[in-house]
């Protein structure tokens, strides 16, 4: 009887153990949700991004100048009081700033000497699960190139490229297809043409493309992965944004966002 007794009281200290080191597992999960987000919340505020109450739809896309290129107008209203010296004094790695209307994915935009730093590391230098969102290392001139590839985390409190996901259903991009980039140089407006499920190792991965055989590559290998026509062809002549999260499933694909360069402008000749 006494040693059933010591059992059940060693299997019952098990148990308990157990609940305690997962109720501390999941405390700093969650304590890392919300560092993570107050980290960003406080980047918003000192880049000083403006969130426009008119975010009616632009479907005119045009090359038109900065002050009456549409696309530039709407996406300049976000960064007309920005302050991107107050970034790069917190950390110098800071590239730009991304913003998809109607979504949550506002953030700077960070570009280490590798692709790993920023997965483990937050744009302030936190080290944080969290991540940052960054360019690809081998990117040398981001935004300049013809494709340039930026990372985040698919994060279970739906946030950082958490939000890409809902981009597999058309009626979404419908409602909005833009991605906003701004840079202390320029200002760029990109339309999301192809989404999909792909190889990390894939053709949308690859950087420093020249020739209009590998370009063309490119576009064709980006097109026939696509889940939903966008009715979108772009040529060898553009140049292109890859976004890339993971899928939820595993490592084995990743989920894609190719979208093409539709309007640019100098800040100093932003609206």
């Amino acid at each position: 009887m006494k040693k059933f007794i010591n059992a059940r009281t060693i299997g019952f200290t098990i148990c308990v153990c157990v609940l305690l080191v997962s109720l501390f597992q999941i405390g700093m999960k969650l304590r890392g949700y919300a560092d993570g987000s107050s980290s960003y919340e406080k980047a918003e505020q000192l880049f000083g991004l403006t969130v426009p109450e008119d975010d009616s739809e632009v479907t005119d896309v045009s090359t038109q100048t900065a002050e009456t290129d549409p696309l530039i107008q709407k996406a300049a209203k976000y960064f007309k009081d920005c302050n991107f010296d107050a970034l790069t004094a917190v950390n110098p790695e800071i590239l730009g700033w991304i913003v998809i209307p109607k979504t949550n994915i506002s953030y700077p935009i960070c570009q280490h000497d590798d692709n790993q730093y920023y997965l483990e590391h937050t744009s302030q230098n936190e080290a944080s699960f969290v991540g940052a969102i960054f360019a690809d290392y081998r990117v040398e001139q981001p935004f300049e190139e013809y494709n340039t590839i930026l990372y985040g985390h698919r994060l279970l409190n739906q946030t950082m490229f958490s939000a890409l996901k809902t981009y597999r259903q058309k009626d979404v991009w419908e409602k909005q297809p833009y991605i906003y980039i701004y840079t202390p140089q320029n200002l760029y407006v990109y339309e999301i043409y192809a989404v999909f499920q792909g190889d990390p190792q894939g053709i949308s991965y690859h950087t420093g493309i020249q020739s209009v055989e590998k370009k063309q590559a490119f576009i064709d290998y980006s097109l026939s992965c696509a889940e939903f026509e966008t009715g979108i062809t772009p040529t060898t002549e553009d140049s292109f944004l890859t976004l890339s999260t993971c899928t939820g499933t595993g490592h084995a694909k990743r989920l894609i966002l190719h979208s093409v360069l539709r309007a640019s402008a100098p800040v100093e000749d932003l609206p």
